[in-house]
């Protein structure tokens, strides 16, 4: 019995030496150089973690980037700026962080094991977030209107 749990013990221990560490959300934040944070969001936008953003998100977070950016011209960090240019430089970023957070969140890939109609073989079924919720949306705006659309119809036809 002492060697059985010896050995669970040991590839827990490989397993969680193995696993990879979860990857880290693009934020800024006012203590690093503000052209690097720039540079790490402007990828992170391109990349699958953020797949999800919709164009207009993109395009108040290339304005908010677009904004800091004239701000700190001269400038490393946030500190170096006016009272008012940081409090600007600091609404400005978390604008990007909230957009980016929800967008990330939303890019987040779910499976679930899910049996089709009419079979008793489930299947791995894997979505986005945002996917499932849209799926979710469709699916309740079509039970609406067939239940609206049977409301008018005559009785017995």
């Amino acid at each position: 019995m002492r060697r059985v749990t010896l050995i669970a013990l040991a590839l827990m221990m490989v397993g969680a030496a193995e696993a990879k560490p979860k990857e880290q959300p693009v934020t800024m934040a006012g203590d690093a150089p503000v052209a690097v944070q720039i540079q790490k969001v402007e990828a992170a936008l391109n990349s699958e973690s953020y797949s999800e953003i919709s164009l207009e998100d993109k395009s108040r977070v290339q304005q908010a980037l677009g904004r800091i950016k004239l701000k700190m011209e001269g400038h490393t960090l946030s500190s170096e700026l006016s009272p008012q240019d940081r409090t600007a430089v600091f609404n400005d970023q978390e604008l990007v962080n909230t957009v980016l957070g929800q967008a990330r969140e939303d890019s987040r890939m779910v499976c679930r094991r899910e049996r089709s109609t009419g079979s008793n073989m489930a299947q791995n079924v894997c979505m986005t977030v945002a996917q499932r919720r849209k799926a979710e949306a469709n699916g309740r705006a079509l039970l609406n209107d067939h239940q609206r659309f049977n409301s008018f119809a005559p009785p017995g036809g």
